[in-house]
């Protein structure tokens, strides 16, 4: 296997050969790259040239969009074989975060479902398995998309903290128990949310769906967990769907379950990742399996909160039968919405750091424990809903939500299909205002230290206001 690459070359390709080489496991390397690649432009025509070792290969394609995709196809086809990987992956050639977005681009050109998927399979050699999936989802989602007004949006709001650190995450957040400075950023938080509230009011917007996320909002201590849902609650109708994801049980109380129901709270994320106590500790996770079933059972027997799990495949040690006794459970408690990803290895993670990669499953192992996920899940009653991918993915899978007839997130579908204006609070989150037809986006991404958040959080909200305005003012 090779893990690190060097490119030198136009600007232009370099994008496209960064996004395959990460989908083929690489990571950029400036000291000790196993791979080279070294790029010309020279009278319209793109030369590529690969060196791994002993070992040459040369790609050529037109200075052209499509050029360079043809390029980036052919590198990673390449890349996989030489690490002895089929060439022909489930998803082929297609990269990117959102296939469902670019499945919903060629719904609008073709005008249906099957003539989309018929071209993304004829582009990127997707496999049939994969664009049966694709199309499902798709179906499933187009009612949710068929909305173009311009004052529907979507809300959501980050705290960018945890107790512990996964081993797999490479989010920079830090722990809320190190954090010196909580009560400023708590102040400020509340000012963002108030601002919000008045960017709503001022230009008459439709507020459909709000997500509360991290990092874990729920580390907040009651009090101030309290504050930000109580703020949070009134941007939102009551009867509108409101998430608040609660991943880690070790960070939850009664007080703070009391809290989402006074505040209209209606949806919960409780996220186990694996239901096996020597996988949580391995992982760096500070609760049981126990732990989360306490809490699951505390939520179905005192609340009327919808209920998301999340599981990871592909996790240090995993095996097949630690996926058996996941989906066993999630088929005994049949909570309302249930999301299987797939590992994604990243550089800056302590799984990474730390050389832990011998110890993740090989890829087809993780593509069976994906697949028997999907069959569990299926034959359960669940249908799959909304979709996404991710760099560094183990097999080049994808991570997809399932649910419940009637019962989807529709945060999740909006947030990936990127048809409707989503305003975000707190550090590190990204707004994004779209427009119908063409979907094109303005953005504001507020910054990740939240020092810089909280102390330029005046100059930030500025910003905010006249984004709001040149969007919203002359529709």
């Amino acid at each position: 296997m090779v893990n690190g690459y060097l490119y030198t070359g136009p600007l232009p390709l370099g994008s496209v050969v960064a996004h395959n080489c990460g989908a083929a496991g690489l990571f950029s390397d400036k000291v000790h790259p196993e791979v080279i690649l070294e790029a010309h432009e020279v009278e319209g025509l793109y030369t590529l040239t690969v060196t791994i070792g002993d070992s040459v290969q040369i790609f050529e394609g037109p200075v052209s969009s499509m050029g360079r995709r043809q390029i980036g196809q052919a590198l990673l086809s390449y890349l996989r074989e030489y690490q002895g990987l089929p060439a022909e992956a489930p998803w082929g050639t297609m990269i990117g975060v959102r296939p469902t977005k670019l499945l919903h681009k060629y719904i609008d050109t073709y005008g249906s479902v099957h003539a989309a998927t018929r071209h993304i399979r004829d582009e990127f050699s997707v496999s049939f398995e994969k664009l049966d999936i694709l199309s499902r989802i798709g179906q499933y989602q187009r009612p949710f998309l068929e909305s173009h007004s311009n004052k529907d949006i979507s809300l959501y709001c980050g705290i960018p903290f945890c107790e512990t650190r996964c081993v797999y995450c490479s989010f920079p957040y830090g722990l809320y128990q190190e954090y010196h400075r909580q009560s400023e950023f708590i102040a400020a938080l509340l000012d963002d949310i108030d601002d919000v509230r008045q960017i709503c009011e001022s230009y008459n917007l439709h507020m459909k769906t709000l997500y509360m996320g991290g990092g874990t909002p729920t580390i907040l201590n009651n009090e101030d967990f309290h504050r930000v849902l109580t703020g949070l609650s009134t941007l939102i109708p009551k009867g509108h769907e409101f998430t608040v994801e609660a991943g880690r049980p070790d960070s939850i109380t009664p007080e703070k379950i009391q809290s989402m129901q006074r505040c209209h709270v209606n949806r919960i994320s409780i996220n186990p990742q694996t239901m096996q106590d020597d996988i949580l500790r391995r992982i760096g996770r500070g609760h049981s399996a126990r732990d989360i079933d306490e809490l699951l059972q505390y939520v179905k027997h005192n609340t009327s909160l919808a209920v998301n799990m999340d599981f990871i495949a592909g996790l240090p040690n995993q095996t097949m039968q630690n996926m058996i006794e996941n989906m066993d459970y999630v088929c005994q408690n049949l909570p309302e919405n249930v999301t299987i990803h797939t590992l994604a290895l990243k550089r800056g993670s302590p799984l990474y750091d730390l050389n832990m990669q011998d110890d993740i499953p090989e890829e087809h192992l993780v593509a069976d424990m994906v697949q028997y996920g999907k069959e569990r899940l299926e034959a359960a009653g669940y249908v799959p809903y909304y979709l996404y991918r991710q760099q560094y993915m183990r097999g080049q899978l994808e991570n997809i939500g399932y649910t419940l007839p009637g019962k989807a997130c529709e945060y999740n579908i909006q947030i990936m299909e990127e048809r409707q204006t989503i305003m975000s609070m707190g550090p590190g989150g990204s707004s994004k205002w779209i427009k119908a037809p063409a979907f094109r986006q303005k953005k504001q991404h507020m910054p990740k230290d939240v020092d810089v958040y909280t102390d330029t959080l005046k100059a930030l909200l500025a910003k905010r206001h006249a984004l709001c305005k040149s969007f919203w003012e002359v529709v």
